[in-house]
């Protein structure tokens, strides 16, 4: 069987994609908080209209430790913004923060609704949440951090992405 140059155009991303789906299927656990709060700061310069705001303020329901280490970076640039404060709650914020964290499915529903009607960055720790809705999630799976991105979502809370990450990012729909 002979295929057209188009088909086989057509055909070799379609492999790609079969492949590195293949790839996804690897068991990924939740990441120590260190490792989060170190991706977290690493990551957000992949966010731009985050990376060129100026103060970054980071809201966590369910994640005291994952704050706890975020707390330690507190004043750390962010592309040419800053980390500038790290609030803890049990609930949907009461100001608008950069973006929001979320530890356990407890609260999803109402923060995932806040976040597409605030135009918020969500992200997780748990990378079970990145395919109920949440937008950035880290992981570990074989002893090294994943970083997992829903491009759904971004689209939903208005996440303008440098294209760069997804070159470091599993990537979901």
């Amino acid at each position: 069987m002979i295929l057209s140059l188009n088909k086989r155009k057509l055909l070799l991303p379609l492999l790609m994609l079969g492949i590195i789906s293949l790839g996804q299927a690897e068991d990924i656990s939740v990441a120590p908080a260190d490792i989060q709060a170190a991706l977290t700061l690493k990551l957000l310069v992949f966010h731009e209209k985050l990376a060129s705001s100026g103060d970054i303020t980071i809201y966590v329901v369910n994640g005291s430790e994952y704050a706890q280490a975020l707390k330690k970076a507190i004043g750390k640039p962010i592309g040419s913004s800053k980390l500038s404060s790290v609030i803890e709650g049990d609930d949907v914020p009461k100001q608008k923060p950069s973006v929001v964290y979320l530890g356990n499915s407890s609260k999803l529903d109402d923060i995932l609704s806040y976040c597409r009607s605030n135009s918020t960055l969500s992200i997780t720790g748990d990378p079970e949440l990145i395919s109920k809705g949440v937008t950035l999630g880290f992981g570990v799976s074989n002893e090294k951090p994943k970083v997992l991105l829903n491009l759904s979502s971004s689209k939903l809370e208005n996440i303008d992405w440098n294209p760069a990450i997804l070159k470091v990012a599993i990537t979901t729909k």
